[in-house]
């Protein structure tokens, strides 16, 4: 089986430009002749949309962007379509929303997965806006059995964590009921070394059920959450067939058959936290509308980091540099400051 990896940046609300994305996605898997192309942990809505799912306005449109996913799809009969969104549970206790996995092909909804395990740790505020699903399911589509999990529902890192946080591990169960590949749609923050943690994790499920696992990560900035991507294929061996970059788009095929075999290979700590700050104030700052930014100059460290960052994110003509002249500001202060401003090649008042 071919699959494509769509290791995207939506942006949350904007389901126009999401939709967007993913049509550019999908005419590069027919072109790849793929089976299935795969899209991240609720990438109609963005993630995390928060209390934007408080609004029935927000839910409804992220329902119409589903239909017209059923509708593009009509236009690739052979392609499946796994994407991540919400959908309403129709249930008139607890939470009105799941957090869902959607299989589409030929214009229909053909399988459907919703996310068990709901994180109320560090970042995650899940149980708040989500139902739990307790009826999983494998999707058989074509030659496979698809295990499909959302984020979390492959973080039961061992026994003694799966006890303490949740009754239920979705990925035994997917195993228990004959799936063939898994696959897991997330939105998995970045925090430092946490790519090797997620291959770990995910090598551990392939060394206990022997099966293939497919791994789909968001990129981007949303508020102060950053997102890396790092997406991973691997077979039935553990061995890791490819890897996406982290912290840059890109939709990649996949075919399952093929005999190359890559190392994994973690991202240098220090590399990985620059390229994070620079998305994270990129993204930040689009996403809201933003184009130009001002900035105060010391001359000192501070603001010498601060202001080349935001050079390497936003470029020199959208940044301006501010120099505080006072009682307290030294000559060298604002020398300093002049120097930085026509050494990174931005404009200074």
């Amino acid at each position: 089986m071919k699959i494509t990896i769509a290791q995207l940046n939506p942006t949350i609300g904007d389901f126009d430009g999401n939709l967007k994305l993913l049509l550019g996605a999908v005419e590069k898997a027919r072109k790849d002749k793929s089976d299935l192309v795969v899209f991240s942990e609720m990438f109609i809505t963005g993630y995390p949309p928060r209390d934007l799912l408080e609004y029935k306005e927000f839910i409804s449109k992220a329902q119409d962007a589903l239909k017209k996913i059923e509708n593009i799809s009509k236009k690739y009969p052979q392609l499946g379509v796994l994407i991540g969104t919400i959908t309403p549970t129709n249930q008139t206790q607890g939470n009105k929303l799941y957090n869902s996995a959607i299989l589409i092909q030929n214009g229909k909804i053909i399988g459907q997965q919703h996310k068990t395990l709901l994180p109320t740790y560090d970042v995650f505020d899940e149980d708040r806006y989500f139902a739990s699903n307790q009826d999983i399911k494998v999707m058989p589509f074509k030659d496979e059995i698809l295990g499909v999990s959302i984020c979390e529902d492959m973080w039961n890192v061992n026994e003694a964590a799966l006890k303490k946080h949740y009754r239920i591990d979705p990925i035994a169960v997917l195993a228990e009921q004959g799936a063939t590949l898994l696959i897991n749609l997330s939105a998995s923050p970045f925090n430092v070394g946490k790519d090797k943690v997620r291959h770990d994790i995910i090598k551990n499920h392939i060394q206990k059920y022997h099966l293939p696992f497919i791994f789909v990560n968001q990129i981007g900035g949303n508020d102060e959450l950053i997102f890396d991507g790092k997406s991973m294929a691997f077979d039935k061996k553990a061995k890791l067939i490819d890897a996406l970059p982290a912290f840059k788009e890109q939709v990649k095929t996949i075919d399952l058959q093929t005999k190359k075999r890559k190392d994994f290979i973690t991202e240098n700590e220090i590399a990985s936290v620059h390229k994070a700050l620079v998305l994270g104030l990129k993204d930040y700052l689009h996403k809201i509308g933003f184009k130009k930014i001002v900035l105060g100059l010391s001359g000192g460290i501070d603001s010498a980091v601060t202001c080349s960052l935001a050079v390497e994110a936003l470029g020199k003509e959208n940044v301006l540099g501010i120099t505080m002249p006072s009682m307290y500001s030294s000559k060298g202060s604002i020398d300093y400051s002049k120097k930085l401003a026509k050494n990174l090649g931005i404009k200074i008042k």
